[in-house]
């Protein structure tokens, strides 16, 4: 394993403290480790996008993005009143 040092503003390490909290993890080196191997080839691949990959918004229709769905049935209203009891 290689050892490396990183040095961290307090902002960003306040960061590294919550993400170390809430997964639980070892340490900040671990905290740091667990959000490079989950997002970090995500940040690598998508950083700079390819202009050319997409089309140019402005040439597509609003009806070629999203074609009309039928109207979705409105729910009926429902009397409920907190004093009945609930049937579980």
């Amino acid at each position: 394993m290689a050892l490396s040092r990183i040095i961290l503003a307090d902002d960003i390490r306040e960061i590294v403290d919550a993400v170390q909290a809430k997964t639980r993890s070892p340490s900040p080196s671990a905290a740091i480790a667990l959000l490079v191997t989950r997002y970090g080839r995500h940040l690598v691949e998508t950083w700079e996008l390819d202009p050319n990959q997409y089309r140019d918004p402005h040439l597509v229709t609003p009806a070629a993005v999203s074609p009309a769905l039928p109207a979705a049935p409105q729910p009926s209203a429902i009397e409920f009143q907190f004093t009945e009891a609930i049937d579980l």
